[in-house]
């Protein structure tokens, strides 16, 4: 059977069904959602076993990270993250928004990247859950993403639980990525949405 294809619309408007995604995400669920930007497939970040359902639908290596995103900043309290000044400076700049910031800890010293998302779809289903969710393309890697919903679907219909469906996206640059280390150095890894400037005009 195929997964469920679920109008975004609904989701939005009709609080039953929001529920229901929600506790579906809460139980574990791989899914396949809009952003800001693209189509992504995730699910809750602290649960091991979606992480490798991620990385297996989309034939991903292990090693390669991904980022996490939420509607507010107190969701990634429990990540085990530093938050170095110049970090502070742009969540209140950028956040929420299309900047995605690599945040030192002591779990992980290269990094884990996060960003708050201003999206309808984010900031409605984040009121009935406890942790951050997975955010990768929804393509398989090493492969080109394809922006129709359609393609997506049909890709993944054998591996998630469900698709929130939103039809195309609006043109969109990818969100800039930039890596903060502990003493505050900066280090600009895609510039994307937000500009280079922007980004050290707000830290200087």
């Amino acid at each position: 059977m195929k997964p469920e294809r679920i109008p975004l619309q609904t989701v939005l408007e009709s609080t039953e069904k929001l529920m229901r995604v929600i506790r579906s995400i809460q139980a574990g669920a791989v899914f396949v959602y809009p952003t800001e930007t693209i189509y992504g497939i995730g699910g809750r970040a602290d649960l091991q076993s979606v992480k490798d359902r991620v990385y297996k639908a989309k034939n991903r290596p292990p090693l390669n990270p991904v980022i996490l995103i939420a509607s507010k900043r107190s969701f990634f309290a429990s990540s085990g993250l530093n938050f170095p000044h110049a970090a502070e400076d742009l969540m209140k700049r950028f956040w929420p928004g299309l900047l995605t910031i690599v945040l030192p800890s002591a779990q992980n010293p290269e990094g884990t990247a996060v960003r708050v998302s201003g999206h309808p779809f984010i900031r409605e289903v984040f009121s009935g859950l406890v942790a951050p969710l997975i955010s990768t393309s929804a393509n398989l890697s090493g492969q080109k993403y394809s922006p129709d919903p359609d393609i997506i679907y049909e890709t993944f219909s054998s591996s998630v639980d469900f698709m929130i469906d939103a039809g195309p996206l609006p043109p969109s640059a990818p969100s800039t990525v930039v890596k903060i280390s502990n003493d505050n150095k900066i280090s600009l890894i895609r510039e994307g949405a937000v500009s280079s400037a922007e980004i050290f005009r707000t830290v200087s």
